[in-house]
């Protein structure tokens, strides 16, 4: 089994081209960090810079730079949280909508491209394997953090 791990962990060290092309389709402002912090807060928000660490398994330093890049570039903005007067929280803004639709629609004519000779079979099973694997991932780091404490 360690093999064939270890040859797992190949691929997925290759997927950093994939991950940098998907980069490439997403609006040149976006990037692909911003159009995941971006898309975080929309799917999820309104919500706190803390909380889009948290899903982007990042520090805080680091979602607060990629959320006040894409506050500045009018794609989230920041509102009083009714519960607690100190905290602000994140929503997409119209112009968030529109970049992330464009982003997503460039994205997904790319990978269109891309898998033109794979069947609904093996692009279903990719997808997915790569939900367990995330999903995996997720649980054992929760786990993991849980017994640290």
């Amino acid at each position: 089994m360690s093999e064939t791990i270890e040859n797992l962990v190949r691929q997925l060290y290759g997927l950093g081209t994939v991950r940098r092309e998907i980069g490439r389709h997403a609006l040149a402002e976006l990037g692909s960090q911003g159009f995941t912090a971006l898309g975080v807060v929309h799917v999820h928000g309104p919500m706190r810079v803390s909380d889009v660490a948290q899903h982007l398994a990042v520090d805080m330093s680091v979602a607060s730079r990629q959320v006040n890049a894409l506050i500045g570039a009018g794609y989230l903005e920041k509102q009083p949280d009714r519960d607690d007067a100190r905290a602000t929280l994140l929503s997409t803004t119209g112009d968030g909508k529109r970049v992330l639709e464009e982003s997503h629609r460039r994205m997904v004519h790319a990978f269109g491209r891309v898998l033109e000779g794979w069947s609904d079979e093996e692009i279903e099973s990719l997808t997915g394997s790569l939900e367990r694997l995330r999903n995996d991932f997720t649980n054992t780091a929760a786990s993991d953090r849980e017994v640290a404490r």
